[in-house]
């Protein structure tokens, strides 16, 4: 077969082709239409399960700048930290500075701790000047309620500019079962971990993962500072 003969073929072929689709029943038409149109109606109506009564619903509230409840996550409290009953004095006074206005740094350490050693040698006491406007508590852990105040006075912290409290355990904190393993109700997984609230006692960062760089909670502190 030439060139010519195949080309001539091909375009019968296609031909053919649109004739049937075109000469579709209008049944099978309206069909495909239908199908159609409800893949769009899904994917637009995922969230309105609720009839036409709750995506009405969902409209006007997304037409008055709230969220869909379907997108909204669940949550006892946006301040959950100042909502709870503290436990204990270390608890008490931090709930009732975190609830003030501005921003405020809750670092939780030890002394023994090797990370929490090596990150105020990294710059703690540098970071605490450079941001006169925040609050810093240092809230010694798992120490048998022990100061440490003597550490860091080593790295020369602004005494002035630093709340330092002790929480105590249980028992004796060399075993893990006696160790409170949370502050005002939000989990303490690792120490050092470091929390900043704004909005009086919302949690904006919380930083459970141990020792982090100063240029870091830099970043996180100027992150909450900045008007949104």
């Amino acid at each position: 077969m030439n060139g010519s003969s195949f080309s001539r073929l091909l375009f019968v072929f296609m031909a053919a082709a649109l004739s049937a689709v075109v000469s579709l029943p209008a049944s099978a038409q309206n069909d495909r239409a239908a199908d159609d149109s409800a893949c769009q109606a899904g994917a637009l109506n995922l969230a309105s399960t609720g009839g036409s009564e709750t995506a009405d619903a969902e409209a006007a509230q997304a037409a008055s700048g709230g969220a869909p409840e379907a997108y909204r996550v669940p949550v006892a409290s946006d301040r959950p930290a100042v909502e709870v009953t503290p436990k204990t004095s270390a608890e008490s006074r931090v709930q009732e500075r975190i609830g003030q206005d501005g921003v405020h740094v809750v670092h939780f350490w030890a002394p023994w701790c090797p990370n929490a050693k090596s990150e105020l040698e990294s710059g703690w006491s540098r970071l605490v000047q450079n941001n006169p406007d925040v609050s810093f508590v240092f809230v010694n852990i798992w120490n048998d309620a022990e100061p440490g105040s003597s550490l860091l006075n080593r790295y020369d912290l602004p005494t002035d500019r630093i709340v330092t409290l002790q929480q105590p355990d249980l028992g004796p904190s060399d075993q893990e079962a006696n160790r409170r393993k949370t502050f005002l109700g939000i989990p303490v997984t690792w120490t050092p971990s470091t929390w900043i609230f704004h909005n009086r006692g919302e949690l904006a960062f919380a930083m459970n993962y141990g020792e982090m760089e100063m240029k870091t909670i830099q970043a996180l502190l100027d992150a909450t500072q900045k008007d949104w």
